[in-house]
């Protein structure tokens, strides 16, 4: 990748196209260089002189033949050229045809020949956005490894008000940054990631159960990102709703004793151990019921017993792995308590956040921890999930360069 990264700019046929222009001057203001190529119905929306003189650059258009001006083919000479691919706004039509390979146009043609790295920023009516099909569309996008910046809510152009509105310009350049800024990072190249993610469930008899809170989402963000900067990556996931994450081997691990079972079968080959999955503390324990529970009973009373401690199971076992926990506490006051059980469990790492506000942790696109080792702690505000991942993930190639760093100092 050059000094000066090269980003390719798709504009569809949508009110938004007018956006992309604030988007294309945000994104030469953060230092890159854009290239934008245009759908015949981007063109009736804004002008392609008007990208052409921002960006200093000619318009691809799918009027101009496929061959340049050099005798090179535009689609995928273009394509090789850049560092990054940005469609912004993303109508309904195009990510459809993303979606499913269709390349009847200059843009879609490209994409189907970018090997890199492609964010897609939606736009279109509330009702467009929901239809099962565009979700379907938009699940497979991220399933081939498209990040996609999810549209605000808000007054449309066709007067409804919902979801549909393309992003802020400037937090799609917050996007795009970050994914060049993770293109860079190969610093865990080589290495085996285990992640764990969700909540586990304890079954109390065929239907119900005992279970901790847990999207998943945070996990997932850190199995992407890990893949990203190289590593080999097993996510074990308990009852995570979410879509596969691209080139992750996943295995579905549903109660406490499964994901110990999991952990502790992968853990002598692994080099980095982040757990980031709810594990229940308890599980019933006499064993679920067989069937369902009948309602005709004025109390139940179920014993519990407590659930295998994977961490602390690790840390007697352990032989050289960087160990991460996660602390979901409620209120400043759990931060002790967290700093006790990295202690306690013996880790390099432990990342604490505070349940306790509805803006972030459980379900939530956005977190905000704080990362605790041994000599440090870092506050890291309020940001999306992807990106505390990638803060995450620099400390710990950090410290793990540092360890291996000494180790070989001292051979």
């Amino acid at each position: 990748m050059a000094d000066t990264p090269v980003v390719l700019l798709g504009v569809t046929g949508g009110i938004a196209a007018y956006k992309a222009a604030e988007l294309l001057r945000g994104l030469q203001k953060a230092g890159m260089d854009v290239r934008v190529v245009m759908t015949r119905a981007a063109t009736r929306f804004v002008g392609p002189w008007t990208f052409e003189t921002l960006s200093m650059h000619p318009v691809r258009l799918d009027e101009i033949s496929e061959i340049r001006s050099d005798s090179r083919i535009t689609h995928v000479e273009d394509s090789k050229e850049a560092d990054i691919m940005v469609i912004a706004p993303a109508t309904a039509n195009t990510i459809a045809k993303m979606a499913n390979g269709i390349a009847d146009n200059l843009l879609t043609s490209m994409y189907l020949a970018f090997g890199k790295t492609v964010v897609v920023a939606p736009a279109m009516n509330t009702q467009m956005w929901e239809h099962p099909a565009t979700q379907r569309n938009v699940a497979a996008l991220r399933e081939h490894g498209v990040f996609v910046v999810e549209p605000g809510a808000g007054e449309l152009a066709c007067g409804d008000f919902g979801s549909g509105r393309m992003a802020d310009p400037a937090s799609i350049v917050a996007e795009v940054k970050l994914r060049l800024q993770v293109q860079r990072k190969r610093d865990l190249r080589g290495m085996r990631v285990i992640i764990t993610a969700g909540g586990t469930r304890e079954p109390i008899d065929a239907v119900r159960f005992i279970g901790n809170r847990s999207s998943g989402k945070m996990g997932f963000a850190l199995a992407r990102a890990a893949f990203d900067r190289g590593a080999q990556v097993e996510l074990i996931q308990a009852n995570v709703d979410l879509p596969p994450v691209p080139g992750v081997r996943q295995t579905e691990t549903p109660t406490a004793s499964q994901m110990h079972a999991e952990v502790m079968k992968r853990l002598p080959s692994a080099d980095i151990l982040i757990m980031a999955a709810a594990v229940a503390d308890y599980r019933v324990a006499e064993g679920p019921a067989g069937g369902k529970v009948g309602k005709g009973r004025s109390d139940w009373r179920i014993n519990l017993e407590a659930t295998k401690d994977i961490l602390c199971d690790v840390a007697s076992q352990r032989s050289g792995q960087y160990v991460v926990g996660f602390a979901a506490e409620y209120g400043l006051e759990g931060l002790e308590r967290a700093r006790a059980k990295m202690e306690r469990k013996r880790l390099d790492m432990l990342v604490f956040n505070d349940i306790s506000r509805p803006d972030i942790g459980f379900e939530s696109d956005y977190n905000e921890v704080r990362i605790l080792t041994r000599d440090k702690e870092v506050q890291v505000d309020k940001a999306p999930k992807e990106t505390i991942a990638e803060i995450i993930l620099d400390h710990i190639a950090e410290a793990v360069r540092s360890r291996r760093g000494e180790a070989s100092a001292t051979a």
